[in-house]
């Protein structure tokens, strides 16, 4: 046994450190085989990929060796959640149960900073016509930034319900003047870039590792320090990001953004020089006209080919683009910000050079949300191994050891789904582990798939399931999160609920309401109030409501990747090339993991109980529903509405009248 692996085993055990300092520990064989090996791949060098289900206690076992070892690391994770918790609990009482001393650092993205500066402008230039609350609450974030601390909106209560001001209080790296900018020595971004470079372990996301990428690939000054480890927790949301890893990117955001500052030109020493506030005017007006005509062409949310085969609104985006760029150009050299104006026109006018250019439809991608929430992509020709290495494997940082962590990477020993996902070369040949879960049981959940329902498909579908589930959430009295595959059955499965409810039921979709928000509401109600949560998207996973908060969970439909997604055609291509099933390693692959993360949201803990309901009848009536079954976390099957209903008078023989277990989102 090696040193350091040696040393944390004797910190894990039953008489070492961990158990003199917390009096609740206990030894877990699956933590202490998780850390012996992260403890081996720190020593030695190389990569580990381990699978460790809820309850394994996995933050730990990635922690303790990095510490004891005494090295730099950066840590990053899926959420801003996650990464308060690993800087402001997991590692400090990591430290303190170890006496080491420790310099930890949180960097996130600079969105999540407010800018002085802007801020400043944002007050000063007085309320906009018929907003005086929104001009209060300017001031009152001005008085909290200028009082110190470090800026981080998502300490700001109440910041949710601002998102239309975010880009007037933030920066970005385009309208960001740096040393030109007058408070450049208070400035909030560069102080936590600055802590980040002398700490000895900086908390990321992952947003911000892609963004480190893409600095180096343009080989502007790298956000992060030189380090020896880099952990990827949660490494299976690295794989949302990896279709942007070699794109040019226009994000309707960063449109807003370009015009809202061009019109601030107009107000400013520099109105004279140009027609800033028509020029702004156009491009505002070009951009809003792009989301309509995309909103009445796209089939679906989602990544997807460009939907639109007339170019009449990308085209007069790419002349509002140009007008701006031929005024800026003109009076680049009266002041750096126009300057910096005009490069942030440049990637904008390459993409659409590109749309409006050729006939061929996979030369520009969309990914749509919504009419303000959307992006065209520009892929490269190819998928780029070397970014994709550079992604997996923390090498831009100069890292010896790199450590994914997960509930979710694979079905087999070599997780061969999680690095094929990542699109990495087949040559990357990490070291792998499985482990499962110590509490495991398989009586806590049952699941049932109802047999008669509507194919996933007919119209019918939502309406159909909505009133299925009715009287086992009002057996419940609510405690019932219910996750759909689209935004759109969210939206209809909510409406269904709403109008089949009993008077007083809350039904909350997120999105109209925060996540935070929805997930407080579900752990507070009362048995009078049963509360429903219907989500699509992000609490497919990253969220934790442990106890009889949730008894009741439902999955509308079986989560495969639209058959129509270009980033998946990519990766079937990449399939048949190395003689795989393209069906069998990717689609299937892809919603067997899907759909264990979202089964995992019931059972969060030894003792939680409870019925999973999943609303496809593919799941009894295809060849692969077996495979997918397989996938999920061992339960009780429930064969009929008799048996439902015998399952539920247990649960609600367990259930207190009130909970005071907390949910949490990471």
């Amino acid at each position: 046994m090696s040193g350091l692996v040696a040393r944390v085993a004797q910190a894990l055990a039953g008489d070492g450190a961990l158990a003199r300092a917390w009096p609740e520990w206990r030894v877990r064989d699956a933590q202490a085989a998780m850390a012996q090996a992260v403890a081996q791949t720190v020593e030695e060098g190389g990569a580990l990929l381990v699978e460790a289900p809820p309850g394994s206690g996995k933050t730990v076992a990635y922690l303790l060796p990095w510490l004891l070892s005494g090295r730099r690391a950066v840590v990053s994770t899926s959420t801003h959640v996650l990464q308060r918790q690993l800087a402001e609990r997991d590692l400090p009482r990591l430290a303190s149960a170890t006496g080491l001393a420790v310099r930890v650092a949180v960097l996130k993205g600079r969105g999540r900073y407010v800018c002085l500066a802007r801020l400043q402008a944002a007050v000063d230039g007085g309320p906009r016509m018929g907003a005086p609350a929104e001009h209060a609450w300017l001031r009152e974030l001005l008085l909290w930034a200028e009082r110190g601390g470090d800026g981080d909106l998502d300490q700001v209560a109440g910041v949710d319900a601002i998102a239309g001001l975010h880009g007037r209080v933030t920066s970005t790296s385009e309208n960001c003047t740096r040393q030109a900018c007058a408070r450049w020595a208070d400035c909030h971004v560069e102080r936590a870039r600055r802590a980040a470079q002398a700490a000895d372990v900086v908390v990321i996301n992952h947003h911000v590792w892609l963004a480190e990428l893409q600095r180096q690939t343009r080989g502007w000054p790298r956000l992060l320090p030189e380090v020896d480890v880099v952990v990827f927790d949660e490494a299976h949301a690295l794989h949302g990001l990896r279709a942007r890893l070699d794109a040019e990117v226009i994000e309707h955001a960063r449109l807003q953004r370009l015009w809202a500052d061009l019109a601030a030109l107009a107000d400013g020493p520099l109105r004279g020089l140009q027609a800033w506030r028509l020029l702004a005017h156009d491009g505002q007006a070009a951009t809003r006209g792009l989301a309509q005509a995309l909103g009445a062409a796209v089939p679906r949310e989602g990544r997807q080919a460009w939907p639109l085969n007339d170019r009449q609104a990308p085209w007069r985006l790419a002349t509002a683009v140009a007008a701006a760029q031929a005024a800026l150009r003109a009076s680049a050299d009266a002041d750096p910000r126009l300057g910096r104006l005009l490069e942030r026109t440049r990637g904008a006018a390459a993409v659409l050079h590109t749309l409006l250019s050729t006939g061929e439809p996979s030369a520009v991608w969309l990914d749509w949300q919504s009419h303000e929430d959307w992006a065209c992509l520009r892929p490269a020709a190819a998928s780029d191994v070397q970014a994709a290495h550079a992604l997996a494997t923390g090498a831009p940082l100069g890292a010896r050891s790199v450590v994914h962590a997960s509930a979710t990477l694979g079905q087999d020993e070599a997780l061969q789904w999680h690095r094929e996902a990542l699109a990495v070369d087949p040559a990357w040949r990490p070291r792998t582990l499985r482990l499962r879960s110590p509490d495991e049981d398989p009586g806590a959940a049952a699941l049932y798939v109802p047999d008669d329902l509507p194919e996933p498909a007919e119209a019918t579908h939502s309406q159909a399931l909505a009133e299925r589930i009715v009287p086992w959430i009002e057996r419940l009295g609510g405690r019932c999160l219910v996750l759909a595959t689209t935004r759109r059955a969210a939206q209809r499965l909510a409406q269904a609920l709403q109008a089949r409810g009993r008077p007083g039921w809350r039904v909350l979709l997120v999105g109209d309401k925060p996540t935070h928000a929805a997930l407080q509401a579900l752990r507070g109600a009362g048995p009078g109030a049963p509360t429903v949560v219907v989500a699509s998207g992000a609490l497919w996973q990253g969220i934790d409501v442990p106890g009889e908060a949730l008894q009741l969970l439902v999955i509308d439909k079986l989560p495969f990747a639209p058959p129509d997604d270009p980033w998946l055609q990519r990766r079937l291509e990449r399939a048949r090339a190395i003689g795989a099933d393209p069906f069998t390693s990717v689609q299937l692959a892809d919603a067997a993991m899907a759909l264990r993360q979202g089964a995992g949201r019931l059972i969060r803990r030894a003792g939680d109980r409870g019925l999973i309901v999943i609303g496809d009848v593919r799941l009894r009536r295809r060849a692969y529903g077996a495979a997918l079954l397989a996938s999920l976390p061992a339960c009780r099957w429930l064969d009929s509405e008799g048996e439902v209903q015998a399952w539920l008078d247990e649960l609600g023989a367990l259930t207190r009248p009130s909970t005071t277990d907390r949910p949490t989102s990471s």
